[in-house]
């Protein structure tokens, strides 16, 4: 096996509901999104894939998925107050509450398989997700 690692950055609100602390509250972060993918053997090239496929494919779905959004918890109700008020695509409910380890594994089990899916990379798997709230607090997703 051998795996490659990119990252990627975006910007997104979140706030947790049901939660007692700062972060009940809506706020913003900079999430910094490590992806690792490994495969049982390099293409023709010697690569596992291209990391220019990885920029397109995994970060181009995230960024549209995520990217200047506001993620809420779909059962929050501040979800359904703000979808009666905004007219755009600002908001983004999400089957979970939005924490750091909620998003890497949705991004690890869910989103990311998905845009490789769509873009016929087989042979590739998604082994690690790692979402970067801040400089200093992470969670990892792991196929393990």
């Amino acid at each position: 096996m051998i795996s490659i690692t990119r990252e990627h950055v975006i910007a997104a609100a979140h706030r947790l509901f049901d939660y007692c602390g700062r972060c009940e509250r809506l706020h913003g972060h900079n999430y910094r999104i490590r992806v690792t993918l490994t495969a049982r053997a390099m293409n023709s090239l010697g690569m596992v894939v291209d990391f220019a496929d990885v920029k397109k494919v995994l970060f181009g779905a995230l960024d549209e998925a995520w990217d200047h959004r506001t993620l809420l918890f779909s059962e929050d109700p501040l979800c359904g107050h703000l979808q009666s008020v905004l007219d755009d695509d600002s908001l983004r409910p999400v089957p979970f509450n939005p924490t750091a380890e909620n998003m890497a594994s949705h991004l690890g089990t869910v989103l990311f398989p998905e845009a490789m899916a769509r873009a016929g990379m087989e042979g590739v798997a998604v082994v690690a997700v790692t979402v970067y709230e801040t400089d200093t607090s992470w969670a990892t997703w792991s196929a393990e």
